[in-house]
C-alpha cells in the first residue's frame, strides 16, 4: 500500500476530539477538544494562531487589540508633550502598560503548548504584565481621578506605593497557585482570583468613592463617571466569566472553539480598559487645572522609577 505521509505541521495540529488525550496540566474546565499537541514548536504554535483550535480566539482577542491601544498611544502622542510635562507622565505609564498587558496575553496563548515548562513561563509573564496593569491604573487615578477632597491627603500620597507593593505580592501569588493546580485545584483557583480580584478593588476605590458620591449626594456626573461605570461593569463580567467558566461548564464540548469563558472575558477586559482610558482622558481635560494647582508635581523617581522598579 502507498502510505501518503501529512507535513509535520499538520500532523501536529490534528487535535485530539478527547481532553484525556493531552497532558493534565493542559485541560481547561469544560473544554473537551482543539487541545493543540503539548510538545510543539514555536513555529508550530505561531502557525496554530492560523487555524481553528481552543486558543486561536483567544489570541486574537488580545493580539488585535493590542495595536488599537498603540493606534491611540500614537495619535495622544502627536497631541500631548509626554516628555516635558511631568502632569501627563502618568498618563504616559498607563498608555505603555495597556498596550503591554493584551500583547503579554496573546504571546502566553500563542507559545503555552510548547511544554509544561514553558506553558508556567508564559503565564507568569502574562501574570506579571496583568499586575503592571493595574500599576498602572494606580497612576493614572492617583493622579487624574481622585476626588477632590482626597487630593494631597494620606492616600492620595501612598496610593501608587502601595499600588507598586501590591503588584509584587500579587504577582507572586498568582505564579504560586500554578504550582498547586494538580493537587489542590480550588485553592489554586482562590489565590489566583484573589491575586487579581485585591489590587483590582484597592485601584478603584477613588472610583468607588466617586460613583457614591454620585448616587447619594448628587454630586455632578459627567462623561468621565459614566466611562468608569462601563468599566466596573465590564471588569465584574471580566471577574464572574474567569470564576464561572460559563458557558462551557454547563455544556461541555460544545464552545471548544468559539464561545468558551477566556474569550468572552478577554472580550470583557478589552472593552474595560477601552471605557477606562476614555473616562481617563476626560479627567485628564476636565480636572487640569483644578488638579495641577493641588497636587503634587510628579517626579521621575516617583512615576518612572516605580514602574521600572515593578517592572524589573
Amino acid at each position: 500500500m502507498l502510505t501518503i505521509k501529512l507535513p509535520q505541521i499538520l500532523r501536529v495540529h490534528q487535535v485530539p476530539r478527547v481532553v484525556l488525550l493531552s497532558p493534565q496540566i493542559f485541560w481547561e474546565d469544560g473544554i473537551m477538544s482543539g487541545y493543540r499537541h503539548p510538545k510543539s514548536s514555536a513555529l508550530d504554535c505561531v502557525l496554530s494562531s492560523f487555524q481553528m483550535t481552543n486558543e486561536t480566539i483567544n489570541i486574537w482577542t488580545h493580539f488585535l487589540p493590542t495595536w488599537y491601544f498603540v493606534w491611540r498611544f500614537l495619535v495622544l502622542s502627536s497631541s500631548l508633550d509626554f516628555c516635558q510635562e511631568p502632569f501627563h507622565w502618568p498618563l504616559l505609564i498607563y498608555l505603555l502598560l495597556i498596550c503591554l498587558y493584551p500583547f503579554a496575553s496573546s504571546c502566553a496563548h500563542t507559545f503555552s503548548s510548547m511544554s509544561a515548562r514553558a506553558r508556567h513561563i508564559c503565564y507568569f509573564c502574562d501574570y506579571g504584565a496583568l499586575s503592571l496593569y493595574s500599576l498602572s491604573s494606580a497612576f493614572a487615578y492617583g493622579a487624574y481621578a481622585m476626588p477632590d477632597h482626597w487630593v494631597s491627603g494620606i492616600l492620595h500620597r501612598y496610593f501608587v506605593p502601595v499600588a507598586a507593593l501590591n503588584s509584587f505580592v500579587c504577582t507572586g501569588l498568582s505564579c504560586y497557585s500554578r504550582f498547586l493546580e494538580l493537587e489542590r485545584p480550588r485553592l489554586s483557583k482562590v489565590l489566583r482570583t484573589g491575586a487579581f480580584v485585591y489590587p483590582f478593588l484597592y485601584d478603584n476605590i477613588p472610583l468607588f468613592y466617586r460613583l457614591l458620591s454620585c448616587f447619594w449626594n448628587n454630586s455632578s456626573w459627567n462623561e468621565a463617571v459614566a466611562g468608569y461605570c462601563y468599566h466596573l461593569l465590564f471588569a465584574f463580567l471580566t471577574g464572574f466569566l474567569f470564576t464561572s467558566h460559563l458557558p462551557e461548564r454547563l455544556a461541555p464540548g460544545r464552545f471548544d472553539y468559539i464561545g468558551h469563558s477566556h474569550q468572552l472575558f478577554h472580550v470583557c477586559a478589552v472593552l474595560g480598559t477601552h471605557f477606562q482610558l476614555e473616562a481617563i482622558l476626560c479627567d485628564v481635560r476636565v480636572r487640569r487645572a483644578g488638579l495641577r494647582g493641588r497636587s503634587p508635581t510628579p517626579g521621575l523617581p516617583g512615576t518612572f522609577g516605580t514602574a521600572g522598579l515593578a517592572l524589573l
